[in-house]
């Protein structure tokens, strides 16, 4: 569990209007049950604060919505806010709820409104804290104007403009508008706060519009019209939509309008609201369940926190552990584990610190061996008592040392693009591979992000950018990749670089000797250290070379023969 007693879990609805889906949710506290919904294009973890300031009076559950955060969309290019509803009724039935009080705020307000309009049966009430209520004028100009597509270019420059876009909605109401009368009184965040956002922003990409335009849509005046369960409709003094209250006409008697005051002031008020109505017992949530034919995803709690995983149990057989390397993610080698599905039992792990798992290594502990451990935690608790192994680049090192602490639990080891590396290179590598990035008022740490995960693709090593460093093979880079992995890299936390420092640490050398499991030293057409890979097979000829395809979806037709050996 977290130090501020909120986890993290996956609901899986498997079989809802919107076809098999997961929505990821945090959870902490204790009493009557409240459902809380963030502000787009946020997550859950908008929610953090408000669930630590009231875990001692209610059991919080916060959901991110879908689309957003690490919550499936809908899969539709548009949704209404009712829509939106019916999923947050789905995502309760999941869990076994069949009544809650909900808090929302901004976005979340609009769902808890079209939740008291539309299923009053569900809802005990509702607080509704920053309830947009739009002019037909608005409207048309918000929908033309604030809904941009997320397009990942090759110059990073989408990046620079997702930094301003988020920049000037803390300046300006709406955010494309650059007017006095438009000017916000806000403090502008600083910019790890702006780099929150923006990480929330990515995760979403293009599903952004979706969500965000569904609230902007939304008759929200005639829901409070027609509300069918007691709701309060709020805003903080400093709230560009404090404005809006006074734009609320005949509403339903079960509608209560008041002003806020300070943030907390206006949080208190909904706290205070929420107790005076009798509010559900917390029931016994239902767990994460499988979703056929896919990869689905469940928190693994381990000591020190919980580690994200990606799984498919369709197949029998003996499970294949499929590691990602440093800034890297399941999201990284999800191809790759979905080309076992339905063939074996597969599991993706993401390493302590990367794509929302927990840092759960000792401190000041980040070494190849910790990462083992660490994995080699999460295995009884995921059923595994014995594994094949596949890992990229740096993941390889933690099956390999997962192989010397624990013989039995590996069969077989598959080593893919290896660190085979002499010192002098890797002293180099530690020195210059990992450089501090830190997020910076202007945005310009986002460029060299960009850059430094691009040029990965284009020389080695990605910062001998000469002739001597050009990769000459064709190109193997893509906007969309790149754009995850920068995602990875920031949502790591600084992790990334303490992974890489790891890796070149790691005495690979002298290791591989040392191991008694069945080895294969792997690699695509396209890896720039083919070469490299295919040395340390010539090194260790009782380990094969075996190619893979350039589309990592095939490589189980190649692995899986190995591993049945």
């Amino acid at each position: 569990m977290a130090a501020n007693g909120i986890t993290r879990h996956f609901a899986t609805i498997e079989q809802g209007r919107w076809g098999p889906r997961q929505v990821h949710y945090r959870k902490a506290g204790k009493g009557p049950l409240v459902i809380c919904f963030h502000q787009s294009p946020l997550s859950s973890r908008d929610m953090v604060a408000t669930m630590e300031r009231w875990q001692d009076e209610f059991t919080l559950i916060a959901p991110d919505t879908p689309g957003f955060g690490l919550s499936d969309p809908l899969g539709v290019p548009r949704a209404e806010m009712s829509d939106y509803a019916e999923a947050a009724v789905e995502f309760m039935d999941a869990l076994g709820i069949e009544k809650a009080a909900v808090y929302g705020f901004h976005t979340g307000a609009m769902v808890s409104g079209a939740l008291a309009a539309h299923y009053p049966e569900r809802v005990a009430c509702a607080a509704a804290n920053g309830y947009v209520i739009l002019t037909e004028q608005e409207r048309a100009e918000i929908v033309e104007h604030y809904l941009p597509p997320y397009e990942p270019k090759w110059d990073g420059s989408h990046l620079t403009w997702l930094w301003a876009r988020l920049r000037e909605q803390t300046i300006f109401f709406p955010w494309y508008a650059k007017t006095l009368a438009d000017r916000l009184d806000y403090d502008v965040p600083p910019p790890r706060a702006l780099q929150e956002a923006l990480l929330d922003f990515m995760r979403s990409g293009d599903h952004y519009r979706v969500g965000y335009r569904a609230a902007f849509t939304m008759r929200s005046d005639h829901a409070l019209q027609v509300a069918r369960a007691p709701i309060l409709v709020t805003a903080a003094d400093t709230d560009v939509l404090a404005k809006h209250l006074a734009r609320v006409r005949r509403p339903s008697p079960m509608v209560t309008v008041q002003a806020g005051g300070t943030g907390p002031e206006t949080l208190d008020l909904c706290r205070d609201f929420l107790r005076r109505h009798a509010l559900p017992a917390p029931s016994t949530l239902a767990p994460t369940r499988p979703l056929p034919g896919r990869l689905w995803q469940q928190f693994v709690d381990v000591p020190g926190g919980q580690l994200r995983v990606r799984r498919n149990d369709d197949a029998s057989g003996r499970p294949v552990l499929v590691q990602h390397d440093a800034a890297g993610s399941s999201e990284v080698v999800h191809a790759l584990a979905s080309g076992f599905v339905g063939r074996r039992p597969v599991i993706a792990i993401n390493l302590p610190g990367h794509a929302e798992s927990d840092n759960v290594l000792p401190p000041g502990e980040v070494t190849v061996t910790a990462y083992a451990r660490a994995v080699l935690a999460a295995l009884p608790a995921l059923g595994v008592a014995e594994c094949d192994f596949v890992g990229t680049w740096g993941g390889g090192l933690v099956g390999l040392e997962l192989a010397l602490l624990e013989p039995a639990r590996v069969r077989h080891l598959a080593l893919a693009d290896m660190l085979y590396f002499d010192d002098a290179l890797r002293r180099e590598l530690a020195a210059n591979y990992t450089p501090d990035i830190q997020p910076v008022w202007y945005g310009g740490h986002l460029l060299e992000a960009w850059h430094l995960m691009r040029d990965q693709g284009l020389f080695w090593p990605w910062y001998e950018r000469t002739r001597k460093g050009i990769i000459r093979q064709p190109i193997y880079v893509d906007t969309q990749m790149v754009n995850g992995r920068v995602l990875e890299l920031f949502r790591s936390q600084g992790m990334w670089r303490q992974a890489y420092q790891a890796h070149f640490a790691y005495p690979l050398q002298s290791k591989l000797p040392q191991s008694k499991v069945p080895m294969a030293f792997v690699a695509p057409s396209w890896d720039p250290q083919l070469e490299v890979t295919r040395q340390a097979a010539r090194d260790f000829p009782q380990s094969p070379f075996i190619p893979m395809p350039d589309d990592m979806a095939k490589w189980s037709d190649e692995l899986l023969p190995f591993f049945d050996t």
